[in-house]
């Protein structure tokens, strides 16, 4: 059978979600250099909002979202918080069957909890990580909308560098947290600690 965790089948949870997580392409300037970078987000409702990481677009000349069935459109920065590290950009169309992320009600989040990240780790494409919720800390407001994040999380589950932007999501499929960093001891790459929002 499929795997399953406290009777919901990932399989399918990743099918309903997936839908809502995209993948975020920058270009950036420096010095005459054109460059390039990458994260994931997540569609926050039907107006083209879509909640990243401040940090993968905040040097940004160009910002591309690419959605999981491949439709690609430019976005605008509309709103950013850098101390929070979040920030909330916009789409001026979507794709048919794109639904929004639900956001979970703040305060519900406890250590042992299952969680997954889903985003688009070394710009693979979408993947998707479970994990536990080893720690929460306090409720941080994000600055850039009238949503609290949830609470500072930290999971075991991989989050990896393109994760940066992309959601955690309890087995309900309701967002928890956003993947922004990662304890990596310097190195970059996951090593079992991954602390989604600061």
């Amino acid at each position: 059978g499929m795997p399953q965790i406290e009777g919901v089948s990932l399989t399918t949870l990743y099918d309903e979600v997936s839908p809502g997580v995209v993948n975020i392409r920058v270009y950036v300037q420096r010095g005459g250099t054109t460059g390039q970078g990458a994260g994931s987000g997540f569609v926050l409702d039907n107006e083209g909002h879509i909640v990243t990481n401040n940090h993968v677009v905040a040097e940004a000349e160009v910002v591309t979202v690419i959605f999981n069935n491949g439709f690609e459109v430019r976005a605008e920065i509309v709103g950013t918080d850098a101390d929070s590290d979040l920030a909330v950009i916009q789409v001026e169309e979507m794709p048919d069957g794109i639904a929004p992320l639900p956001l979970a009600e703040s305060g519900t989040v406890e250590a042992g909890d299952w969680v997954v990240a889903i985003g688009n780790p070394f710009s693979l494409g979408g993947s998707m990580s479970l994990g536990i919720v080893s720690a929460v800390g306090r409720a941080i407001p994000s600055g850039a909308t009238p949503f609290r994040i949830p609470r500072a999380v930290q999971t075991d589950a991989a989050i990896n560098p393109g994760n940066s932007g992309g959601p955690l999501l309890n087995l309900d499929g309701e967002v928890v947290g956003v993947n922004a960093q990662i304890a990596s001891g310097g190195s970059g790459v996951n090593s079992g600690v991954g602390i989604p929002m600061k």
